[in-house]
């Protein structure tokens, strides 16, 4: 049991939130960088950097899509938005038009958790790919596919995006 002042203590260690819309993503995107920053300390076998980067897209699209869906872009999915978001290989559904159309798919595949995890060579058990299927707009619904390294990629994008277009909303 934690006695009184150390429950003081603990809490000015964790900090509370000051603006939990924007700090909960900052939060989230540290959570990744700080293991990023370990991971060579781990055998291979021990390094469970996608089921981090899985768990925390629920506090990267999941829960800020409740509070922000207003601010999501309707910003075409072009060639120049996926190159600047870091997508050379992985794809997403051409029914698919735009970014706020994306986020919201993928946050219903994460909420639902029909998420794949797939492997070239299943001797070796690497994930190769990461999708996400929305069951509801049928079986075989593939909302996006990921390479592993372009979902980290495509997440840090959105993520620094919102950040910043939920500033400007609060301003």
């Amino acid at each position: 049991m934690i006695e009184n002042q150390d429950k003081v203590n603990y809490i000015q260690i964790m900090g509370n939130y000051k603006n939990i819309e924007t700090e909960f993503i900052e939060r989230t995107l540290h959570l990744i960088s700080q293991y990023e920053s370990i991971l060579h300390q781990y055998n291979f076998e021990e390094q469970y950097n996608y089921t981090l980067l899985v768990n925390c897209l629920l506090g990267l699209i999941v829960l800020p899509k409740e509070k922000t869906i207003s601010y999501l872009p309707k910003e075409f999915l072009g060639k120049e938005l996926k190159k600047q978001m870091g997508i050379n290989m992985s794809s997403f559904n051409s029914d698919i038009k735009d970014l706020k159309d994306l986020i919201i798919k993928l946050r219903n595949c994460i909420a639902h958790f029909d998420i794949t995890f797939e492997s070239k060579d299943e001797d070796e058990f690497l994930i190769d790919q990461i999708v996400f299927k929305d069951k509801e707009l049928g079986e075989d619904y593939v909302v996006a596919s990921f390479i592993p390294s372009e979902l980290l990629s495509f997440i840090r994008y959105y993520s620094f995006w919102l950040i910043s277009v939920i500033r400007e909303h609060q301003k």
